[in-house]
């Protein structure tokens, strides 16, 4: 669906689940899209939620909008709230998405009943031992020239519309084997090809964007993050470490830390009511 604020700028979303579930707000992952949560909608039903899934600005088919910081999507994530009707959500970050979540769990307290960060990549100074080197490079050519990291990311796309198989076997270089497993069922491997090649639509600007508010201060503290919340995170996931997870739990009061042994950044998910049980609570 479509919703048009009241100033005009239309924000895409999707929304899968029962009308009378428990609403739970979906921050997508870094070159990702809306369209993730209809890897959800299984689970969503049985579990009875209600995802409710934004794309960000200039991503998928959300018009642009620029965020100074990570904080600002806190913004965003209250309008969207706000035209749905919705007082209070559970919130959930994946990967990309993981400090966008946060941040409205730190600037809207009030809308957030509890938070869930599955795989979600940490502030910008925190260590990456035992990230691949590519994903290194990539944050790193971010920080200094986000557009192009943007653009490159964009050229991925352009190369998965015409050869999905190989952008797969490049997108699992240097995975561990049970994500490169995880990728090759067709259901995980549709969502994510369809997640990435939406998240492009319209150019590179809107993950471009991300990656630059990614790269630097935040704008809010984890500190001051007083819902209920839940860290999960995979021991073999080389796209964002472990230590990631563990920093988290650390600096968010109570947060409740879940490492699951042997599982990656994409297998985590691929049972995804396993990973979202918490949240019907």
């Amino acid at each position: 669906m479509e919703l048009r604020l009241a100033n005009g700028r239309v924000v895409a979303v999707e929304a899968v689940g029962p009308d009378d579930a428990t609403p739970v707000l979906l921050c997508h992952g870094l070159a990702d899209s809306r369209l993730t949560a209809r890897w959800l909608a299984s689970a969503a039903a049985e579990l009875r939620l209600r995802v409710i899934a934004p794309d960000r600005p200039g991503s998928g088919g959300t018009d642009r909008r620029r965020l100074s910081q990570v904080a600002d999507w806190a913004r965003d994530a209250t309008e969207v709230l706000d035209a749905l009707e919705v007082d209070s959500a559970a919130v959930l970050g994946i990967s990309g998405g993981g400090p966008f979540a946060a941040a409205c769990a730190a600037r809207i307290p009030g809308r957030v009943r509890s938070l869930l960060l599955v795989s979600a990549l940490g502030q910008p100074d925190w260590p990456s031992a035992g990230m691949a080197p590519g994903e290194r490079v990539s944050l790193t050519l971010a920080r200094l020239s986000p557009a192009f990291g943007g653009w490159s990311l964009d050229r991925l796309a352009a190369l998965a519309r015409r050869s999905p198989d190989l952008f797969l076997r490049l997108a699992a270089t240097a995975q561990p084997e049970v994500d490169i497993r995880a990728l090759q069922e067709p259901g995980l491997r549709d969502s994510f090809l369809t997640g990435y090649l939406e998240a492009f639509r319209r150019g590179s600007w809107g993950v471009a964007q991300d990656l630059r508010v990614l790269t630097r201060p935040w704008g809010f503290d984890l500190h001051s993050i007083e819902a209920p919340t839940w860290v999960l995170h995979g021991d073999a996931d080389t796209t964002v470490p472990v230590q990631h997870a563990r920093r988290y739990a650390r600096a968010i009061p109570a947060a409740q830390l879940q490492i699951r042994p042997g599982h990656g950044h994409f297998s985590i998910l691929a049972d995804p009511r396993d990973a979202l049980a918490v949240l019907a609570g």
